[in-house]
């Protein structure tokens, strides 16, 4: 076989085994994910330097555990998110699906990644060279819906061990891709249910212009993003660290952009005309927040929920300048420790991202 002039899009393709926080136990397959946009691997070695006194040059260069980061983006596209891919442990998507942060929380994801010829139309079969990063982290998550383009998820994955061609996690994946796959339901705008979500509106939230008969906003851009904050703990007599726990608690932000048409009107009081017992320093509210995205069938859904403690971190009112666009608010909002993500249909059906 002629050696490869390049990599791109239809040359390589992810597989995903989820672990146990132990790694005693694996899922029983590799999941494919469907509709992965692109994949990064940074690899950093972390050195420390000594020197010692009379002597200019180095004394040494102690080399600690290798830092491995790997992110993948996704489209929204009616199969299984990453997120439940790579936090499911032993049961797979079963056992991170409507589940909170602390349940799955120390479970690890194994992944591959297959790089085939760049004559070939499909990554399917044994990939000529292949990448193994065994016993990896989710490190960070974010889901993007846009009024223009396509939904998409995005993770990162950290760990400390990367192989190549070294079957570290059993033989090479046969890829199984097919030449012709298509998405079930690639997430547009109008893949926003509004019935089935609950978004952050009235007093310390997103003002609802008051002609809106269904009381909502002209939403233009939601992000909801965590970031676990990984740690490692290391031990004596052991290079590796034994294990990467989430730095409790967990910020969660999500963001809402809208078209302004009469302002923001969030109230920022300084309060100086109280004083006293009996007042309300307050400006702001507890809000609910639940998103979510429709499949192509009635039963195939993916919800992300934040719980009931959200509050509104910040709001930013732009645009509207001489240029001629539109003015726009962002309502930024903060919870901690609340993510759960439920998938159902489609959303949650092994079978369309089994390797068997």
């Amino acid at each position: 076989m002629a050696a490869n002039n390049r990599i791109y899009y239809a040359s390589q393709s992810v597989a995903l085994k989820p672990q146990n926080s132990d790694g005693s136990a694996l899922y029983s397959a590799w999941y494919l994910p469907r509709g992965v946009q692109s994949v990064g691997i940074t690899t950093n070695f972390n050195l420390e330097q000594i020197f010692q006194l009379g002597q200019l040059a180095i004394y040494d260069q102690i080399e600690d555990v290798p830092e491995i980061e790997v992110t993948l983006n996704k489209i929204i596209d009616g199969t299984a998110p990453l997120y439940l891919l790579c936090m499911g442990g032993n049961t797979g998507i079963s056992g991170a699906n409507g589940l909170g942060l602390a349940a799955v929380a120390n479970n690890r994801v194994n992944f591959q990644l297959g790089v085939y010829a760049d004559t070939v139309s499909a990554a399917t079969g044994t990939p000529t060279h292949y990448v193994d990063c065994s016993g990896m982290y989710l490190s960070s998550v974010s889901f993007t819906i846009p009024v223009d383009g396509s939904a998409t998820e995005d993770v990162t994955l950290v760990g400390n061990n990367k192989i190549w061609n070294s079957g570290i996690l059993g033989s090479p994946t046969n890829f199984r891709v097919s030449a012709t796959e298509s998405s079930p339901s690639t997430a547009r705008r109008y893949s926003l249910s509004y019935p089935d979500s609950v978004i952050p509106t009235g007093v310390g939230g997103i003002r609802v212009p008051a002609d809106r008969t269904n009381g909502k906003p002209y939403l233009q851009n939601v992000t909801i993003s965590s970031d676990l904050g990984r740690e490692a703990i290391n031990e004596l007599g052991r290079m590796a660290p034994y294990f990467r726990y989430v730095n409790f608690p967990v910020e969660v932000t999500s963001e809402f952009e809208v078209i302004a048409s009469d302002g923001d009107y969030v109230n920022a009081s300084d309060f100086a005309d109280l004083e006293g017992c009996g007042n309300t320093y307050k400006n702001l509210e507890d809000k609910s927040i639940l998103v979510t995205v429709c499949g192509s069938g009635a039963g195939d859904s993916m919800s992300i929920n934040l719980g009931a403690k959200n509050k509104l971190t910040s709001v930013n009112y732009t645009g509207g300048d001489t240029g001629g666009g539109n003015a726009t608010i962002t309502y930024s909002f903060q919870t901690f420790n609340d993510l759960v993500v439920s998938a159902s249909g489609s959303f949650a059906n092994s079978t369309l991202v089994a390797d068997a």
